[in-house]
């Protein structure tokens, strides 16, 4: 029991020492490094690429639901018109309807994961780039602040932004 005791201190004290380190934090936004990099530009491309398409074939939908609801709107006031005939171009209109609003969900989703795609290799280069140099600063944390997280910082030296940026623009591309 002795020894359990012994142990579950020198394991106390050791776990304390390890926190009383001082940790050294840094800050940058990867959302400036992304946008200074020339390869961004590429990124942009693919993705309105994409984006263009998938907005014509929501142009080329919204083109035919114009279409069946004017057919629609013409079966309604004409009197020669069957009323199960009337119900089933209005079921049929309300079924491009929903179909359109699909497709718009579909498109959405699309672009976000194609936009992801294209940004992965660039945004692994950028946790590279930011790595090395907090590594090479001496800083054991780096926090993200693309969206203002970091309120107050005592020292602006802590701001890694720019020596990120330096490191990949004097770095080959995919090194």
């Amino acid at each position: 029991m002795r020894k359990y005791i012994l142990s579950l201190a020198v394991m106390l004290i050791s776990a304390a020492g390890v926190q009383g380190q001082a940790q050294k934090v840094a800050f940058v936004n990867s959302q400036i490094v992304l946008d200074t990099l020339p390869e961004m530009d590429s990124v942009r491309a693919t993705v309105q690429k994409h984006y263009n398409r998938l907005q014509q074939d929501l142009v080329d939908m919204e083109s035919e639901l114009e279409k069946a609801k004017a057919a629609l709107d013409q079966s309604m006031s004409d009197g020669s018109t069957s009323a199960v005939r009337k119900e089933l171009m209005q079921k049929s209109y309300q079924n491009k309807v929903v179909e359109y609003q699909n497709m718009q969900q579909v498109a959405e989703q699309e672009l976000m994961a194609k936009q992801k795609e294209a940004m992965l290799p660039l945004t692994e280069l950028v946790k590279k780039a930011i790595a090395d140099v907090a590594k090479a600063k001496g800083y054991t944390m780096v926090m993200e602040n693309a969206n203002g997280v970091v309120l107050y910082n005592l020292n602006n030296t802590d701001d890694i932004t720019g020596a990120v940026i330096k490191h990949m623009l004097t770095k080959p591309a995919g090194k």
